[in-house]
């Protein structure tokens, strides 16, 4: 099952959209603008967004821009009434998988989110890496280099080593940590094990790019 973010300002729109997507099996988390739709990019993971571009305080185009910054890769639908022929080419501009208009044929909206889905299925990342740490992890094999040499690290290791290279630059609270890295609810509540597993990660593959973030927690800094 694809997990969609819709952004738009329409409750009656959304909620027509929300309907129709939720029939196709999707599962689908609908923001009212663009601070409430950041608000869920940054707790969950999405396949796909789709944004209404004409929006009070942060319009479509910020708020494309604002996603990139969390994750490049992020598929995103401008799904919007607009007309304007440069609204379409600024979005394409922001590297938008497509620019569709409200009045669209059903139908067809849903044919084309079914065709961006398909393609970033496709095309999912194999690899993940860090340039500045000249880190490699393969996930098919689980495989991971530093500098071109490899790396042996335990199951939680690991794991911790992906959270971090899959978002970057963001700060995450221990709490927000254990959560996504410790999904069974061991060692719940003890963020002390959060601290403990970072300071191995860092030593063991001499990490310079985790950045303590006083009171809160990390961030992967690159």
């Amino acid at each position: 099952m694809s997990n969609i973010l819709f952004v738009d300002d329409d409750p009656k729109y959304q909620g027509v959209i929300r309907d129709l997507l939720v029939h196709e099996g999707y599962a689908v988390d609908c923001a009212s603008d663009a601070a409430d739709g950041l608000r869920f990019f940054r707790e969950r993971v999405y396949d796909l967004v789709i944004s209404d571009l004409k929006m009070s305080s942060i319009d479509g185009h910020q708020f494309l821009a604002l996603l990139r910054k969390y994750d490049d890769d992020i598929k995103v639908i401008i799904l919007t009434g607009s007309d304007d022929e440069q609204d379409e080419i600024k979005s394409l501009d922001l590297y938008a998988s497509e620019f569709l208009k409200k009045s669209a044929p059903i139908a067809v909206i849903l044919k084309r989110i079914e065709h961006v889905l398909r393609e970033k299925t496709g095309q999912r990342q194999l690899v993940l890496s860090s340039r500045y740490e000249d880190i490699e992890v393969h996930l098919k094999n689980r495989r991971v280099t530093k500098d071109g040499e490899e790396v042996d690290l335990t199951a939680r290791e690991y794991t911790l080593l992906i959270f971090f290279l899959q978002y970057k630059n963001v700060t995450h609270t221990r709490e927000e940590i254990l959560k996504k890295v410790w999904r069974s609810g061991e060692a719940y509540g003890d963020l002390r094990i959060v601290d403990a597993y970072v300071k191995k990660l860092r030593q063991k593959m001499n990490l310079s790019c985790i950045s303590s973030v006083r009171s809160v927690g990390y961030e992967w800094v690159e």
